[in-house]
Parts: structure tokens; sequence; C-alpha cells
């Protein structure tokens, strides 16, 4: 393979040493790619568990409301009203600066 015409002719060891970088490159890349598959695996395995997670948890959120509407409501109400006092804490807290 002559990629550069004009060079020099390489000696033995010279070549030994270009084979060495080139196989040590190559496995390199193959580890590297190994381990953007492996990445790219454990991301899409974590992503499918916590869209299983989110769906049992919202399903049993609208058994609980279907069983007890009363009292989700009032839960809704006392927690809305908590995050209302608690951003206008943190809104008159932050416009004293």
């Amino acid at each position: 393979m002559d990629t550069f015409p004009n060079a020099k002719p390489q000696s033995p060891s010279e070549s030994a040493a270009a084979e060495h970088a080139r196989r040590s490159v190559d496995e390199a890349r193959a580890g590297a790619e190994e381990l953007a598959t492996q990445g790219s695996e454990a991301l899409r395995s974590s992503a499918k568990r916590a869209r299983e997670a989110l769906t049992h948890t919202t399903d049993q959120a609208a058994e609980y409301v279907q069983a007890q509407p009363l009292k989700s409501l009032l839960i809704a109400a006392a927690a809305g009203a908590a995050i209302a006092l608690l951003a206008g804490a943190v809104g008159k807290h932050h416009g004293h600066h």
C-alpha cells in the first residue's frame, strides 16, 4: 500500500511498529464501540423500567381516586394550597434581595 509514493521504504522494525500501532488503534476502536453499545442498551433498559414504573404508579393513583374521590380531592386541595404558600414565600424572599 503506497500511500506516500516518495516516502523512503520502512525497515522491518518500523513496519512492525506501524503494524502494532494499527492493531492497537483497531482494538481501541472496537472497545469503544462495544462500550457505546453497552451504554446504549443500558439506557434503553432503564428508560423502559422507568416507563413501566410510571405507568404502574399512574394506574394505582387512578384506582385510589376512584375508590376515595372526596379524600383525593381534599388531598389535592391541601397540596395545592401548600405549593401556593411555598411559592409565595419564595417569591417574597427573592423580591427583597
